[in-house]
């Protein structure tokens, strides 16, 4: 069956929605086996049009779970970013604000984990809920997190599993399907959708994420869902924390009112999800609304309601130990200068693999500094947060050139390239 498919792809040829149902049904039955290799390689290989996207995005939805819901709900996904927790200041704030709002997230193809993974650092935070749950957890708190490793999308796991094994993560086709049918899974009727390109992210190129852009808008119209795509690059992190717990403790700075980069682009996110759930919004009065839901702390107390009902440790993190490393070092400038370049490619790969191999939260880096800072000689640049001395030696010289200065004054970076409202 699906050796014919692929000699149809051969000729040229679209493969109609039941045969991209019949696809997905077969990998469902027997797993990632030659067939489904050799299927998805062909595709690769011979192209998609938008409709057998739109048609592979829809089988991969209705390959489990489908969550109705009779209110708007709103979902905001990343493309996976390192240093970015966005979703974890945007999920409690729009949820504060009175919005319904779903975060369901999947294993991560970039080199950090996903916002779930981010959650799920604060000790017993569930993100694996039942359908009663989940209502539950809607209907106390407005927000709900939730894994992807549920009964929602089982196919598209399987086929994570070809994109990893295979090699096959630049594809563009295979990216939108898969963030797209989670979307539709979950209930969103209002999506947010941040994709991220640059040397950090799958999608590298430019024109790689506006082609990612045009096929999420055209799926999430096709399925009456409004959508707004945001491009933002990976010339730095969004946030100061790289690592699960220091991106939570990051986000929390933020809903305590700190003023960084995080805060600015969170913000920004939403007001472009309140403008777009209510066009009678302008876009002032979404910022002030918003910007004081921060300010006056209904955001943060949105956040640890949410962290209670869904069985997190709050003492944790009133007590500000959700983070309490081992050993730090900080990083400084030897020079007085700007800021040039930050490769946050290699750090987050750096602290994805040290706390694979401890399965500790409490490894990681805060960045002091963004692209065209000004920094003083002795300043420091960047703090690394570690356990044992044999990493800090190993990775020592690796660290210092991920920071690149010059005595040239240097234009700080909007990390927003491009918005599809």
């Amino acid at each position: 069956m699906l050796k014919q498919f692929i000699i149809k792809k051969a000729k040229s040829l679209e493969l109609t929605q039941t045969e991209y149902y019949e696809a997905i049904d077969y990998m469902l039955k027997h797993g990632v086996d030659a067939n489904v290799v050799k299927f998805f390689l062909g595709l690769d290989s011979f192209g998609m049009s938008s409709k057998e996207v739109l048609y592979l995005t829809m089988a991969l939805r209705d390959s489990g779970k489908v969550l109705k819901f009779n209110q708007m709900i709103l979902e905001k996904h990343s493309t996976g970013g390192i240093g970015d927790g966005t979703s974890v200041v945007l999920i409690p704030l729009l949820a504060s604000l009175g919005y319904k709002i779903i975060k369901t997230t999947g294993k991560s193809l970039v080199y950090t984990n996903g916002s779930t993974d981010r959650f799920a650092s604060i000790p017993h935070f569930r993100v694996k809920l039942s359908d009663q749950e989940i209502q539950h957890v809607l209907d106390k708190t407005n927000a709900c997190v939730l894994s992807h490793k549920g009964d929602m999308c089982p196919a598209d796991r399987l086929l994570y599993d070809v994109i990893e094994n295979y090699g096959l993560e630049s594809n563009i086709n295979f990216l939108a399907a898969s963030i797209a049918c989670k979307k539709l899974a979950s209930g969103a009727k209002l999506v947010l959708v941040d994709v991220k390109y640059g040397t950090a992210s799958v999608v590298k190129k430019y024109s790689q994420a506006k082609k990612l852009a045009h096929l999420l808008k055209y799926i999430f119209n096709k399925n009456d869902v409004k959508s707004v795509i945001v491009i933002t690059n990976t010339l730095q992190t969004i946030g100061e924390g790289i690592g699960n717990a220091i991106e939570v403790v990051d986000a929390l700075n933020v809903l305590q009112g700190k003023h960084t980069l995080l805060r600015d682009v969170s913000i920004s996110f939403a007001v472009e999800m309140l403008t777009k759930a209510d066009p009678r919004m302008n876009r002032q009065d979404a910022l002030e609304l918003i910007t004081s839901y921060i300010d006056n702390g209904n955001a943060y107390n949105k956040f640890m309601e949410i962290v209670h009902y869904q069985g997190g440790d709050e003492k944790v993190l009133k007590e500000a130990k959700l983070f309490t490393p081992y050993k730090s070092v900080n990083f400084v400038s030897d020079i007085d200068g700007y800021i040039g370049s930050i490769n946050s490619l290699v750090l987050g790969e750096l602290v994805r693999r040290l706390c694979a191999e401890s399965h500790d939260n409490n490894i990681g880096f805060v960045s002091r500094v963004k692209i065209g800072d000004f920094v003083k000689k002795g300043d420091i640049i960047l703090s690394f947060y570690y356990k044992n001395d044999e990493d800090l030696e190993k990775y020592k010289q690796a660290i210092i050139g991920c920071v690149r200065m010059t005595k040239m004054k240097i234009r700080k970076v909007n990390p927003i390239r491009k918005v599809y409202r």
